[in-house]
């Protein structure tokens, strides 16, 4: 019965512009909150194509598989078009200054909070970037964080609320708002460098309807301005809620003239397992310019392995760091 159909030409034409038609839409979704979505998921998608083509296989059509197959080739080119390029991780520089950088997520810290601050603290970072943070935990975390990370900025009593933690002190502080959401801007001197690095952390709000991606889109525009304006080694990071394929991060990355930190795109890189974080691709960031080189990035989690938030770790890049000298 199912050959019967699928035999049919007509059919067969439908259902190979449809699945062409689905691939594109993952790619250049229409500016409404459902293709918005949808295109989020173009991992599973594009999983999706490949067993549909190998079930088209065993169906014997070929025809619907070989579209099957060129749906799924051209997904994957789009989500590697959108990551990191470099295919081999940079190697460190021996005798150089390593700068760790953490993004944490402290929203489930009520279910395993002595884990939570044991990770952080094992870190090995020297700037912890919380979003969304409310007065309590805040207070909570200066005091407990106090005796690794001495330095913090703040803005608190705003929903949602923002801090960063730093082992070194914390120069060239400013704060801009999007639509009243807080973004820090500072910078620290790693021991042992002679110039400084500079961090935009940020704070967003997740999309439910068409003008969340609207305002998503003018908080990176702004972000992006600002990063180049400082023109100096820069790192920006936040939970974005936009996975990093997406038309809004591309646009961004552009802008600033920045660089992912993670590598690769499998969804298996977000939540607490496997399973159910293949529905769930990444959504938080650490973005880097063309001064440094991400020489890791990894998850971090607790020790009862909640996931935590990320962990990129840099050295500056010795050319660019002499011509910025120089200049």
């Amino acid at each position: 019965m199912v050959k019967k159909i699928l035999n049919n030409k007509y059919i067969q034409y439908v259902l190979m512009a449809s699945l062409i038609l689905g691939a594109l839409v993952c790619i250049f979704p229409p500016q409404r909150f459902f293709f918005k979505s949808t295109a989020e998921f173009a991992i599973q998608i594009m999983i999706g194509y490949l067993v549909l083509a190998l079930l088209l296989l065993i169906l014997k059509q070929p025809k619907l598989m070989f579209t099957s197959f060129i749906a799924c080739s051209i997904l994957a080119i789009h989500l590697k078009l959108n990551t990191n390029p470099d295919l081999k991780k940079p190697q460190a520089t021996e005798n150089q200054t390593i700068i760790n950088v953490a993004l944490v997520n402290i929203s489930n810290i009520n279910e395993d909070p002595d884990g939570a601050i044991e990770a952080m603290l094992n870190s090995e970072a020297c700037i912890l970037s919380i979003p969304d943070i409310d007065p309590m935990v805040y207070e909570f975390l200066r005091d407990t964080l106090s005796e690794k990370f001495p330095y913090c900025t703040a803005r608190i009593g705003f929903d949602p609320g923002i801090a960063v933690f730093s082992k070194f002190k914390i120069n060239n502080q400013d704060t801009f708002f999007v639509e009243s959401l807080p973004n820090i801007i500072g910078s620290i001197k790693p021991d042992g460098q002679d110039q400084e690095l500079f961090f935009i952390s940020s704070t967003t709000l997740p999309t439910f309807y068409t003008k969340d991606y609207v305002r998503l889109k003018k908080q990176l525009n702004r972000i992006a301005e600002k990063a180049s304006m400082i023109n100096a080694p820069i790192l920006t990071l936040a939970d974005y809620n936009l996975v990093q394929w997406s038309d809004e991060i591309h646009d961004f990355r552009n802008k600033a003239g920045l660089k992912d930190s993670r590598r690769g795109f499998s969804p298996a890189a977000a939540g607490d397992n496997v399973f159910g974080s293949f529905f769930e691709s990444p959504r938080d960031h650490i973005f880097f310019s063309k001064h440094f080189k991400c020489i890791d990035f990894q998850n971090l989690e607790s020790s009862s392995f909640q996931h935590l938030g990320i962990k990129g770790s840099f050295q500056f890049n010795p050319i660019l760091s002499t011509t910025a000298d120089a200049q």
